[in-house]
């Protein structure tokens, strides 16, 4: 049984210590955050787990095998050095911290512990972005790619918006497409970006648009805003055909509805097929259970920092050209 211990108990280190709760050979163990209200709730949650109002006191005091660490960004590179040099096994969540200096920082010190440093970049753990990334990869798209998203709404929380805890929608909430797209694309080159200015009373970019190119030709285009609502575009377009998320009008047999999740790959001749993935598990039990193999030596990590600070590295271009509508090498 491995007893594992949350640094961070709001609502992502709620939901990791959940779904955590579901994976097999796991304890939820520890759990640690200055907050009484949610000290509490994880308690009426998991009765059996000790509770700490500091990461330190964790650390110093709880006898567990790993730590799942989900503070703000901004405190990402402090916490997790604690506990590397603590060497305690660590899944930290995304993005892996606020800027590149402070991944290569926690990259060494995972090095210098000798100890597992995974960043949760769930989307390599869900089964639905997966089934066409697939498709992408197997070159039934064609060559090249260029992948569309764009979306808008409002902050998840007060501190994303802060430009240094959090740095806005185009770290936080955008790297998730950031990894997968270095993960199915390869090497991130460079970027066009542009951002605006939508809420003057936050310290972070909260819109902006890019487009990130890849050493392979591929590209992303990606637009997001955390400061206004707006509708939501979302494919991937090759030269052989497309793919949009859902069914797009086919029909899905009555006993499969609820089990799976769908997307629908459109060839140049405009036949439809459906791309399916199963609902459950979701990605973050995938994930947790992944980490847990990883603790015990049974896998080789799919989300290392070495991995992570790329995403990173995107983000950290993107905001920096942004402002003055530049284009931007990407270095890690």
């Amino acid at each position: 049984m491995i007893r594992v211990g949350f640094i961070g108990l709001g609502g992502m280190g709620f939901h990791q210590a959940k779904s955590f709760a579901k994976a097999a050979g796991c304890q939820v163990a520890a759990g640690a955050d200055p907050s009484p209200q949610m000290r509490a709730r994880f308690v009426e949650t998991f009765p059996d787990a000790q509770v700490y109002d500091s990461p330190e006191a964790l650390i110093a005091q709880a006898k567990v095998d790993a730590m799942v660490i989900a503070v703000p960004t901004g405190h990402h590179q402090p916490v997790a050095s604690a506990v590397l040099a603590a060497q305690i096994p660590v899944l930290l969540e995304k993005p892996m911290a606020r800027t590149v200096a402070q991944c290569q920082r926690l990259i060494d010190d995972a090095e210098k512990a000798n100890t597992l440093l995974m960043v949760a970049h769930c989307r390599r753990f869900d089964a639905y972005w997966k089934s066409w990334g697939d498709y992408v990869t197997a070159g039934k798209l064609g060559t090249p790619v260029l992948w569309r998203d764009v979306r808008a709404g409002y902050a998840p929380g007060s501190w994303f918006m802060d430009e240094e805890l959090g740095g806005g929608p185009l770290i936080d909430g955008a790297v998730h497409n950031y990894d997968f797209a270095n993960w199915i694309f390869g090497e991130p080159e460079s970027i066009l970006s542009s951002s605006i200015k939508m809420d003057p009373n936050v310290s972070a970019i909260d819109t902006g648009s890019a487009i990130i190119r890849y050493k392979a030709g591929h590209q992303l285009l990606l637009s997001w805003s955390w400061s206004v609502k707006g509708t939501t575009l979302h494919d991937i377009l090759g030269p052989d055909g497309f793919i949009q998320f859902g069914t797009a009008g086919l029909s899905v047999p009555d006993d499969e509805k609820g089990r799976y999740q769908y997307c629908t790959f459109t060839d140049r001749d405009g036949q439809q097929t459906l791309i399916k993935a199963p609902a459950q598990p979701d990605m973050y039990v995938n994930q947790a259970e992944h980490f847990l193999a990883c603790v015990r030596g049974e896998a080789i990590c799919e989300s290392p920092g070495t991995q992570a600070i790329k995403a990173v590295a995107v983000a950290e271009a993107i905001l920096k050209a942004g402002p003055e509508g530049k284009t931007q090498a990407i270095s890690w």
